[in-house]
């Protein structure tokens, strides 16, 4: 079997991958205050272990506050990166409860007690408690720009200091031999936790840009409908029977462009857009190209939902120039294979009712 290291050895191995991430996040710092959080967590870690190791156990009074106070006000940086990553102030004052209750615990209690058994608990429990209460926001992050499992993952990671700290406070309780034991157990999960949590860090804003890049992959980018992707991706999940697939097109948008120029001609998309978002509330809404739209909606009935729309969508707003719709509602039927196959049946029914005159909905 391996034979466990030395909490000595263990320190160093801890102060030299703290350094490692100290130096990447500061380098990172120009792409967001956040990365320079996180550097500062990292290397205020490495200080309090080098600090440690330089004055050696055990610790006096004044020392002991120190340390126990960075080591708890590393772990806040963490969070507090990511409340700046959304925007936030990084620290609340709750958080410096937590900082000030770690430093402050600890001393408290080996100036009572003295140093033996007790003490050493209430250091691990206090350290247990101040990580675990430091990773819960992270860990219920309720994130909607694809950051929530980095956010979670990195919680979690930082939440597993807990019960390490647990184990070495129990072990400090029952006899000396396994307190000695357990000492480095700390360290050695540190190996792992610190190097994992720091690549979750590093993961949260990559996660958030893929979230942006498939966003905007599946936005038209002039009225900020779902696009043709969008429509392409979602197919399976639309193809649904008994749903009412809407296809709207402006009539003679040439026209307006031609009259009133583009930029006027995209005033009126979006303000259609708008006004399809508007009064269709869930539904999936996307611009096909040009000025055709698509609607996919769980009305009951074809010709009450294009009537819906062509009021709501079908009226001219202020400063703009007039415009009409045409539109064809077609039903999704349990034999449609795919979702193109109802909209070419909407797409015939669209200029059906174009023939009628436009201005008209066909279903």
């Amino acid at each position: 079997m391996f034979d466990l290291p030395d909490v000595a050895t263990l320190r160093q191995c801890s102060i030299l991958c703290s350094a490692a991430y100290t130096v990447v996040f500061f380098a990172m710092g120009a792409g967001g205050s956040w990365y320079r959080y996180w550097g500062w967590g990292a290397f205020s870690y490495c200080a309090s272990l080098i600090l440690a190791g330089l004055i050696g156990e055990p610790l006096p009074l004044w020392t002991l506050v120190l340390t126990d106070g960075v080591l708890s006000f590393s772990m806040a940086l963490v969070l507090a990166g990511v409340r700046r990553f959304d925007g936030e102030r990084g620290f609340v004052p709750w958080m410096w409860i937590v900082v000030a209750v770690t430093a402050v615990v600890p001393s408290v209690a080996l100036t009572v007690v003295g140093a033996g058994a007790v003490a050493a608990a209430v250091w691990s429990l206090t350290m247990a408690l101040s990580s675990f209460a430091l990773a819960v926001p992270l860990i219920r992050n309720r994130a909607t720009d694809g950051t929530a499992r980095p956010r979670r993952l990195a919680g979690c990671l930082l939440s597993l200091y807990a019960p390490v700290y647990l184990t070495v406070a129990v072990g400090a309780l029952v006899t000396q031999q396994l307190a000695q034991l357990l000492e480095a157990i700390p360290y050695l999960a540190d190996q792992l936790l610190f190097g994992a949590a720091n690549l979750a860090l590093l993961w949260i804003p990559t996660a958030r840009a893929q979230q942006q890049l498939r966003d905007t992959a599946l936005r038209d980018p002039l009225t900020g409908l779902g696009n043709r992707a969008a429509l392409a991706a979602g197919a399976a999940e639309l193809l649904v029977p008994g749903r009412v697939a809407l296809l709207i097109d402006v009539d003679r948008f040439k026209t307006i462009n031609d009259r009133h120029g583009h930029a006027v001609g995209d005033r009126v998309l979006v303000a259609i857009a708008d006004a399809l978002r508007r009064s269709t509330g869930g539904d999936f809404v996307a611009r096909l190209g040009g000025d055709e739209f698509l609607v996919v909606t769980d009305a009951d009935d074809p010709t009450t939902a294009a009537e819906q729309i062509h009021r709501r969508a079908g009226r001219s707003e202020a400063g703009l120039p007039p415009w009409t719709l045409s539109i064809g509602a077609a039903r999704i039927e349990p034999g449609d294979r795919s979702i193109d196959d109802v909209i070419q049946r909407a797409d015939m029914l669209m200029y059906r009712a174009k023939d009628r005159g436009r201005t008209a909905a066909a279903a």
